[in-house]
């Protein structure tokens, strides 16, 4: 079975960047629709429609305040990425976008941005299941290729979690975060800045996952970024 299309909706006053967004798009299985004012794109903003928003964002502007604070109460789990041409590590750009973007996680791309570029995050957020091992869940049921796909979910949240490595002969155990993408009754994908290893057991810390995990594949996506596939124990 196919899986539907990924829908987002981009959201920028220059329309040359959305048409090159809609071309660099094409003949994926992308569903991109483009709003070219704040306004427009309120109107389009329904629970459960969009899968991820592009939004184009300066934190001096309310209105792009107002965007994302309509997203993130109807929206919450929703994956964003907002294309800004303020600098990633802005103090004052970080702090508006957290007290705006309350409830799920987003990502800074700063202006000008290669389209190669933008097309890995979007990845990053929805790539095929096909990369993680096939994987029973705990009930010992055997679930098919076409069955992950219809029991997978986007449950983007942000996670701590610790793992134990080996330092001169000392075990020692490193505290980090990642951010789960999606989840399945037979696995889930989490993106982190570490490099983890297949067989490797995660211990979380909070929110629902308050358990063990065993990392089933991990693959690297862009610099210090890599994507893996869980399996809870």
């Amino acid at each position: 079975m196919t899986p539907p299309p990924i829908k987002i909706l981009a959201v920028d006053d220059e329309q040359l960047l959305l048409l090159a967004l809609q071309r660099a798009l094409k003949g994926r299985s992308l569903d991109i629709h483009t709003a070219g004012s704040t306004e427009q794109a309120l109107a389009e903003i329904n629970p459960g429609i969009f899968d991820l928003f592009l939004l184009g964002f300066d934190w001096h502007e309310q209105c792009d305040l107002q965007l994302l604070q309509t997203i993130d109460e109807h929206c919450p789990y929703v994956p964003v990425i907002l294309m800004t041409t303020s600098t990633a590590d802005s103090v004052q750009l970080n702090d508006a976008i957290r007290a705006t973007r309350k409830h799920g996680a987003f990502h800074l791309l700063e202006k000008p941005f290669s389209l190669e570029r933008i097309l890995q995050l979007i990845e990053a957020n929805f790539q095929d299941q096909d990369k993680a091992r096939s994987c029973q869940d705990v009930q010992g049921q055997d679930y098919t290729h076409e069955n992950r796909y219809c029991y997978r979910r986007p449950h983007v949240q942000p996670i701590n979690f610790s793992f134990k490595i080996i330092v001169d002969g000392e075990a020692r155990r490193i505290q980090t975060k990642g951010i789960f993408t999606d989840l399945s009754d037979c696995g889930s994908g989490m993106l982190t800045k570490v490099q983890l290893q297949a067989n490797q057991v995660l211990s979380f810390e909070d929110g629902f996952a308050k358990r063990n995990g065993m990392v089933t594949w991990s693959t690297k996506i862009a610099e210090n970024s890599y994507r893996c596939g869980l399996l809870f124990c």
